[in-house]
């Protein structure tokens, strides 16, 4: 004998609630994923951003790097290099082996009469204030806590001007030789270039 079942009308919309909340339920998960995927696309975007805009070394570029021969009883030499970097940045201080030199400054050359009481005076508190030359047009040459490299912009660092300078040789900078010179910036990092030993600029 057959069965037919009625389902009354309180039945039927009980299902039809219930069918109901399982779609909510269901467009409420996708949507949550959804969120989630934006959120994370946003978030991996963001990442991306920043780390496009980070410096990185291959930013900067070098020209004609050569370090001054020095006499055989010399305790300080310098070194010279024409720096180009892509983006603003700034060249904050420079490092040697120990075995080369036991100080390394940033240094720039300036009239006597152009340097203030302070900044003569922190020279020599250093130990590094060293003058060119005699009476009027005096030279000196003194510490700079950094130098500027405007993007796009060849900045040469050249006797007579912005130079690194290396104090307290361990033996005198000979002609056919090259040491390592490591440079900082404030952004590009560190960045080490060959420095060859030269009578005069190449």
């Amino acid at each position: 004998m057959g069965m037919t079942l009625h389902h009354s009308p309180s039945t039927s919309r009980s299902v039809r609630r219930l069918a109901a909340a399982a779609c909510a339920v269901g467009l409420l998960t996708v949507a949550a994923g959804c969120g989630d995927d934006e959120t994370s696309s946003d978030t991996t975007t963001a990442a991306a951003a920043d780390s496009t805009a980070a410096p990185v070394a291959g930013e900067v570029t070098f020209a004609g790097q050569w370090a001054r021969t020095s006499p055989a009883m010399a305790t300080a030499g310098a070194a010279y290099v024409t720096i180009t970097s892509t983006i603003d940045d700034k060249l904050v201080t420079a490092l040697v082996d120990p075995s080369i030199a036991a100080t390394v400054e940033v240094h720039e050359t300036v009239m006597a009469d152009m340097t203030s009481d302070t900044a003569m005076s922190s020279d020599t508190a250093m130990g590094s204030d060293t003058s060119m030359a005699g009476g009027e047009g005096e030279m000196m040459m003194r510490p700079v806590a950094f130098i500027e490299l405007p993007a796009g912009v060849a900045v040469e660092l050249k006797p007579g001007g912005y130079h690194i300078m290396l104090l307290n040789l361990v033996e005198p900078l000979e002609v056919g030789t090259s040491f390592e010179l490591t440079l900082v910036f404030e952004h590009a990092g560190q960045i080490t270039i060959d420095v060859p030993v030269l009578e005069e600029a190449p």
